[in-house]
């Protein structure tokens, strides 16, 4: 199992933080992944909207050709360990935001990069 990191794409958790409303579209390693698992891509070769992002690293997509929700994509890393980026930044409408006082990291060990909203 040999997946790369694309340096192509602009990766949510690696180039911009996961937001809430961020269009994303499969990255090449998350459709790799998929195909040697045998797995269809849920995308259908479309985009989506992040609809949810958890404290785990992981966001929640509804995916704009079959207006399904999928959850778990991977997006960074959590407790030290790097993990995998299943999502791709198409458009990011609200920009980065600057680290405010309920967004910012609590325990000073792990970079919070989700919203908590």
């Amino acid at each position: 199992m040999s997946v790369s990191i694309s340096t192509s794409e602009r990766l949510v958790g690696r180039d911009s933080q996961p937001r809430v409303g961020m269009t994303v579209k499969l990255t090449e390693q998350a459709l790799e992944r998929r195909a040697e698992n045998g797995r269809s891509d849920p995308s259908k070769g479309g985009t989506g909207v992040i609809v949810k992002c958890h404290p785990n690293w992981t966001c929640d997509v509804m995916w704009h050709n079959t207006k399904r929700v999928r959850v778990g994509y991977a997006c960074g890393t959590a407790a030290g360990k790097v993990r995998a980026f299943h999502l791709a930044v198409i458009s990011d409408e609200f920009g980065e935001r600057p680290p405010t006082e309920w967004n910012r990291c609590k325990t000073g060990v792990i970079p919070s990069r989700a919203p908590y909203v």
